[in-house]
């Protein structure tokens, strides 16, 4: 016995080593989250996301139909394909089936993870299947619940609402620009208040109706030196009226500039 120990000490060079290489590495164990002393979180239940939609349904609705509002008032041409409620219920739809999920305390914001995602799917698929616009087609919505009398408060039944007159003319001013412009026209004209009433002419038609030197020259019957001298005299009393200047700075002062 004593023989056969000496032997294999002698022999401990042969012994195996371990080594760097990837060949030579142990093999792994099993990870301790898949052990039995491993104590898990418990994961979202089909019982829980409908406990969830019974209580807070109203709430889901409201988050998605503020994002879609976002989204169809920030794109040049909105898309009317998508509604709140197919929203919603693809949110179910994908939150009910057989897929990952979270862990219960993350329910509310994996829900509305989901609802970003199915927006964004469903936008691309209408995307995809976006035809060009036909100027003779109603812009009227199909309608579903048998009733008209929202769309009737304001449209007649025999008004011819098609998509050409949705269509924006940028041309045109909105009722917004039109009383804005009127109110600013309205302060530069107190703070030329005394002013020489040529100065006050070649101002207006150069930093208002946006007309050159040679037109204005041309207009007045001035010389265009004579009228850029008092477009000159009139630019320094805007900029003295403190209730002007500050609109006025990056449009019509900067515009003045000759």
């Amino acid at each position: 016995q004593i023989n056969r120990h000496k032997e294999l000490l002698r022999s401990s060079h042969k012994w195996r080593r371990w080594r760097s290489g990837p060949q030579e590495s142990p093999e792994p164990g099993v990870p301790f989250e898949q052990t039995v002393a491993a104590v898990l979180p418990p994961t979202i239940s089909a019982d829980d996301i409908r406990s969830y939609v019974n209580a807070n349904l109203s709430r889901l609705e409201r988050f998605v139909d503020r994002e879609l509002y976002f989204r169809h008032d920030a794109q040049d041409r909105p898309q009317e394909g998508l509604s709140t409620e197919e929203v919603v219920d693809e949110v179910i739809v994908q939150a009910l089936s057989d897929g990952d999920r979270p862990e219960k305390l993350a329910l509310e914001p994996w829900l509305y993870r989901l609802a970003m995602q199915a927006m964004d799917e469903m936008s691309a698929r209408l995307n995809d299947l976006e035809s060009p616009v036909h100027l003779e087609d109603s812009r009227r919505r199909q309608n579903v619940l048998a009733s008209d009398e929202a769309a009737l408060q304001f449209h007649q039944s025999d008004e011819g609402w098609t998509k050409e007159s949705v269509i924006a003319d940028r041309r045109l001013t909105t009722p917004e620009q039109a009383a804005y412009s009127d109110e600013m026209i309205t302060l530069v004209q107190a703070a030329l208040r005394g002013a020489a009433r040529t100065d006050r002419e070649a101002f207006l038609l150069y930093g208002i109706e946006g007309f050159s030197l040679p037109e204005i020259a041309a207009i007045t019957g001035r010389h265009p030196e004579a009228v850029r001298e008092s477009i000159d005299r009139a630019r320094q009393r805007v900029r003295n009226a403190p209730f002007v200047a500050h609109e006025f700075h990056k449009e019509l002062i900067a515009k003045a500039r000759i």
